[in-house]
Parts: structure tokens; C-alpha cells; sequence
């Protein structure tokens, strides 16, 4: 049986951490669609496990924390940055 774009992102996070970015890379689809995807497993991943949202993080320490959105942020709001290190995610 074949599966879904969704349910192979939902088995790949449980195997593993992974960025949009790459997410967009392996299914060769834009981040739009992936964040859709993510946002639709949010509300369908299956209790106990939940989608878990490991933030972007600045080279100036900035962490952003309670982040709900699956964009990336595009520059770090202490420093003005750019260059930030991307989200990851993970279903536990």
C-alpha cells in the first residue's frame, strides 16, 4: 500500500528531526505545501505522540520560544540577523 505525502512526513518525523527546508527538498514541493501538510498533522497526529516544534535560534543567543507558526522567522529581532539556525520538528 502506498502512502500519502502526509503520512510520509508523519513517519519520517517519528524517525527523525527534520527542517522545512528539507521536507520541501525530499517531497520536491514548495514550503507552502509542506506547512499545510504540518499544519494539518498537527490536528490529526494521534495521542500520546504530538508534533514538537524545536525553534529557530539566532547566533546572538536569541531563542524564539513559543513559536507556533511552521514559517521560518526572517531575521532575529535582537540583532537584526538573518542567518539563523531553522526550526526543527519531530513527532514524540
Amino acid at each position: 500500500m502506498e502512502l500519502t505525502r502526509r503520512q510520509e512526513i508523519m513517519a519520517m518525523l517519528r524517525d527523525g528531526e527534520w527542517t522545512l527546508d528539507e521536507l520541501a527538498r525530499n517531497f520536491v514541493v514548495s514550503k507552502k505545501i509542506i506547512i499545510d501538510d504540518l499544519e494539518h498533522i498537527t490536528r490529526t497526529v494521534a495521542r500520546p505522540s504530538r508534533l514538537l516544534i524545536y525553534p529557530p535560534t539566532c547566533e546572538c543567543g536569541y531563542r524564539f520560544k513559543d513559536r507556533a507558526k511552521f514559517s521560518d522567522p526572517s531575521r532575529c529581532p535582537r540583532c537584526k540577523n538573518e542567518h539563523l539556525a531553522p526550526q526543527r520538528l519531530r513527532i514524540e
